[in-house]
């Protein structure tokens, strides 16, 4: 890794450490809604392997994404510009705190900044015929927000790149993954956390991150073609979760109305789970019989 590299790793790990990042007036900002460390480690040490030279992000937030995939292009010895990134709400949500990081970084020259919503600024770089080595699209999770990204991601990406996507675990951003595998014939290249050995179905495996990589040449497709990609996906499965875990944190924590209305929620979306029904009949009993007298901890027996 070169020295430059090594300064934006550092301030990375500054960032972290304090647990927020400063705008341009100097204002500290709590960036809760950005990736960890472990996952941009995973995001920037890929595009490092990958040798990319020119990277599309497409959802900027407070910047921590952009500063992993910005180490990446500096080890790789990447021209200026290199970096695209398009986020509509820099300025409204975020303060332009991710640009006041750039700036104190001295990285200005590597970054090609649009402040527009992504259905508007990609089909611009489409008709512009620009082409990139890697894309990483973390913005609109709505499902018909990612599947218009990765539409005009597709077009962007070079054959054999890599185009890689957060929160792959959500029903949203996992069922556009598939699609981009069963349509367009993207296969599979990473993923964090990697699925565990003796994992008999791969494909339905939901990661926090996915990346795939497009294929030398696109697959043949009729005038009427559509590939299933929905086919055995439980759908809800993760928000179940969620929300079941979300359940126990508040039985836990003696919020038994909260327990409650996450019970309910989770029992809705799969009313054949027993445990779920017997935790959500915990919200009605005596407090004390749902936690332990010597702790005053809330037990989990059923």
């Amino acid at each position: 890794m070169t020295a430059r590299a090594e300064a934006i790793a550092e301030f990375i790990t500054a960032l972290y450490d304090a647990g927020v990042v400063a705008d341009e007036a100097g204002v500290a900002h709590s960036f809760d809604a950005s990736v960890t460390a472990d996952r941009g480690d995973f995001l920037g040490d890929l595009c490092q392997r990958e040798g990319a030279r020119s990277v599309l992000e497409v959802g900027m937030a407070w910047g921590l994404s952009t500063l992993f995939l910005l180490r990446a292009l500096v080890a790789n010895e990447a021209p200026a510009g290199a970096h695209v990134v398009i986020d509509p709400f820099q300025t409204a949500h975020f303060h332009r705190a991710a640009l006041a990081s750039i700036r104190r970084l001295g990285l200005e020259s590597m970054i090609e900044f649009h402040e527009a919503l992504s259905e508007i600024a990609l089909p611009k770089m489409v008709e512009a015929q620009r082409l990139f080595d890697f894309v990483f699209i973390d913005g609109n999770h709505q499902f018909d927000g990612v599947f218009l990204d990765l539409v005009y991601a597709n077009r962007l990406l070079k054959p054999g790149g890599v185009m890689a996507f957060d929160d792959s675990w959500s029903d949203s951003v996992f069922l556009a993954c598939r699609y981009l595998e069963t349509n367009y014939g993207y296969t599979a290249v990473a993923a964090y956390p990697p699925m565990r050995r003796g994992r008999r179905r791969r494909r339905l495996y939901r990661a926090q991150m996915q990346a795939y990589r497009k294929p030398a040449q696109p697959p043949a497709r009729g005038r009427f073609h559509l590939a299933p990609f929905h086919a055995g996906l439980a759908l809800g499965a993760a928000e179940e979760r969620r929300l079941r875990t979300d359940g126990l944190r508040a039985l836990h924590d003696g919020d038994r109305r909260a327990a409650r209305v996450a019970f309910s929620a989770a029992r809705r979306l799969n009313p054949r789970r027993l445990n779920t029904w017997l935790r959500l009949l915990r919200t009605y009993l005596p407090a004390g019989v749902t936690r332990s007298p010597e702790t005053g901890k809330g037990r989990r027996t059923w």
